[in-house]
């Protein structure tokens, strides 16, 4: 039997937003941590954004990406925050799915729920997902 890759956990980030800069440790802990999946979408300011990650943690760079929309609050609707407002974070399953979505400042323990709900895709039949 085949086992699913782990969840993503997928947090957006900027500069220029004070809260974002304040979870980086907690991000990089979560991503040093066995098995753990995170991306990082960069909204703003690319170069000073990678910068950041890397002072938090070199792991954070290797999976930083770019946002592909033309501004932070676009890339940030385009992917389910309908205000567009930072910080945001989610977990995403192995099919794709969202699991979940936070707002605000991401802690370790959040980071551990988010990516824990999507343990719902993983034991539900496929026609009782929703």
């Amino acid at each position: 039997m085949l086992l699913a890759p782990p969840p993503i956990l997928e947090v957006y980030y900027a500069p220029s937003c004070a809260p974002c800069r304040l979870e980086l440790p907690a991000v990089a802990e979560f991503a040093s941590q066995d098995g753990a999946r995170v991306r990082i979408v960069i909204v703003s300011e690319e170069p000073r954004a990678r910068a950041d990650l890397k002072n938090a943690s070199p792991r954070l760079t290797e999976d930083a990406i770019a946002g592909r929309e033309p501004t932070p609050r676009a890339i940030l609707r385009a992917v389910g925050d309908r205000d567009g407002i930072l910080p945001y974070a989610r977990s995403i399953a192995s099919d794709g799915r969202v699991c979940a979505q936070w707002r605000g400042r991401l802690t370790f323990a959040t980071a551990q729920k988010l990516v824990a709900a999507c343990a719902r895709f993983l034991t539900l039949p496929p026609s009782r997902r929703s």
